[in-house]
């Protein structure tokens, strides 16, 4: 080390000791001075608290009283003490006390009296507190501390000397130790220079470390040179690894490809997504992955494209490849798209369906009026068979759109719901009431058995559509002379109602796809009854939007349960009846 570079850092450690120690002591001096003023102010508060209480327990607070006892309190704290009344007229003050001039302007008072809590000020060199009181008999003012901080700075002056005569002796110290320190590193360098020349030249192959040695680490890391290669081969696998669980964060599946198109990525979604039983890093792609869709596209990186194929598990999944900047190699990304796609599906088996629907009653409706305008009107027995036909399937085109806006406004989260406490049994009732004639009409017997403190949360008018909808189904496909059975009963927090038949009942496979919109276990009778194919389906949204399930299961050994489960209500008192 020249002398240049060790005076250099010997000037830059005075400057840096000299800057320190007066930054130091100026932060000590400050320090000192905030922790001094702040035990005052917390002393001064708490003999307010103290005063004020002396203040509201007095006998007497006229006159000389409240001087005398403005003195004794003053004489016990240590602080002059002021008492006012809530309109700032002064009562009793102590030997010494600022005056009465303005004291509600002042600070502290404003906020003692406007928010009733202890007040805080300095000015002139004091420190001032004051709170409010309230005395049993109604009266009611304020007491005002004042204590002055120019006692105090003979005490600041000597800790302030203390502080400087501390700061100067550090800094020579330091400035001592950093000469020494100056010194020692100037030789173990000069040391450490010699011993690497001689490596270089071939002398010695290692820098010997020498305990206790400034410069050790310095040392250390000449003779861990050949050691590089190893330490940086390990930091590349960790990368590695923190890249591989990066990837196997993602939902989407991500393969990275050399440029011989040989695996050298591959996340768990995209394993997944491929069914491939591991990753077969360091492989060649085609070797693996058999679907001439995925095959074609990594063979052509060259511009950006997208495929969509299907897995031999029949899950649809879309491709796009991504050249890498190097150009040797690219990304292959892997997205599943099952889900998308089928609700494409559905929605356009829903437009199918919405059209099939509308298409017969509006063929009837037209048919029937041109049979009307060719002539058929003026048979009244056809005219009357004709035009009873319109009206019943301009009620079935009705009740169609009715259903279809319901649906919609469900989905959307429009559909407004008032949830109250409903009486299980009086919703049972009303239901099985407005359908006994229906019942009646096709010989079924509906029973019901419902406890009557058995209450549910939910919309008394949804609620009815959901049992008029269940317990009509329940009637309309079941045999003449067929029972219909309707049950609650409490379960945890819920209260589960079923609706049971012993009808043809429904089969396995219709059960899991019986609350999709149109769908039908029975399309010929369904629409030879009336129905549109959506009732459920409003049943299930309606049930689900007022935190409800709703399920199928058969009904053994003969017919079909339908069970709704909706939370418990909270209150005291259901409606006796909902309000349709």
């Amino acid at each position: 080390m020249t002398r240049g570079v060790r005076t250099r850092l010997f000037a830059a450690s005075i400057a840096l000791i000299l800057v320190v120690g007066l930054v130091s002591t100026l932060l000590l001096r400050r320090e000192v001075a905030t922790t001094v003023d702040a035990r005052l102010e917390g002393e001064l508060i708490r003999a307010a608290r103290v005063a004020r209480l002396a203040v509201e327990s007095a006998p007497h607070l006229d006159g000389d009283a409240a001087h005398v006892l403005a003195e004794h309190l003053a004489t016990a704290t240590g602080a002059r003490v002021e008492v006012f009344a809530s309109d700032g007229a002064p009562l009793g003050t102590s030997a010494g006390a600022q005056g009465a001039h303005d004291v509600l302007g002042q600070p502290e008072v404003r906020t003692a009296l406007g928010e009733g809590t202890v007040g805080v000020a300095r000015r002139g060199g004091r420190v001032v507190v004051a709170t409010p009181w309230v005395r049993a008999d109604g009266r009611r003012g304020v007491l005002r501390l004042a204590e002055t901080t120019l006692d105090l700075q003979p005490a600041y002056q000597r800790l302030h000397f203390l502080i400087a005569i501390a700061a100067v002796v550090g800094v020579v110290v330091a400035l001592l130790m950093t000469l020494l320190a100056s010194w020692l590193m100037d030789r173990a360098v000069r040391d450490l220079s010699a011993r690497t020349r001689d490596m270089a030249m071939g002398r010695s192959r290692r820098v010997p470390i020498v305990d206790g040695d400034d410069l050790g680490d310095v040392g250390i890391w000449i003779n861990h040179l050949a050691d590089d290669l190893d330490r940086g081969a390990a930091a590349l696998d960790h990368e590695r690894a923190i890249l591989s669980s990066v990837l196997d964060g993602v939902s989407h599946g991500v393969i990275g490809l050399d440029a011989d198109r040989r695996i050298t990525v591959m996340n768990e979604a995209a394993r997944d997504l491929l069914e491939l039983p591991t990753v077969p890093v360091g492989e060649a792609f085609i070797d693996h992955v058999r679907l001439p869709g995925l095959v074609d596209l990594v063979r052509r990186p060259d511009r950006p494209t997208a495929v969509e194929v299907q897995s031999p598990g029949g899950a649809r999944i879309t491709a796009r490849v991504v050249p890498l900047p190097t150009g040797r190699g690219c990304l292959l990304l892997l997205e599943d798209v099952t889900a998308v796609r089928r609700l494409e599906t559905i929605r356009s088996d829903f437009v199918a369906n919405v059209s099939h629907e509308l298409r017969t009653p509006v063929s009837i409706i037209r048919a029937n009026a041109e049979t009307l305008i060719s002539g058929a009107k003026d048979d009244p027995k056809i005219a009357d068979r004709l035009i009873d036909g319109m009206h019943r399937n301009a009620e079935r085109l009705t009740r169609i759109l009715a259903d279809l806006l319901d649906l919609s406004r469900l989905e959307a989260g429009q559909y407004g719901l008032e949830l109250a406490a409903v009486s299980a049994r009086a919703a049972v009732t009303q239901a099985t009431a407005s359908l006994a004639d229906g019942a009646a009409a096709r010989g079924v017997t509906v029973t019901a058995d419902v406890a009557p403190d058995l209450q549910v949360q939910a919309d008394p008018i949804a609620l009815d559509q959901v049992l008029v909808n269940l317990i009509d189904n329940a009637t309309k496909y079941n045999d003449k002379g067929g029972h219909v059975w309707i049950e609650a009963e409490r379960r945890g927090p819920r209260i589960r109602l079923t609706i049971s038949d012993d009808g043809p009942g429904v089969a396995p496979r219709h059960r899991e796809r019986i609350f999709e919109r149109f769908y039908r276990v029975d399309p010929g009778r369904s629409r030879e009854i009336g129905g549109t194919g959506l009732g459920l389906s409003i049943v299930k949204h309606l049930v689900e939007n007022m935190g409800g399930e709703v399920g199928v299961e058969p009904n053994e050994p003969r017919g079909t349960t339908f069970w709704v489960e909706i939370p418990a209500a909270t209150t005291a008192h259901a409606e006796d009846s909902p309000a349709i």
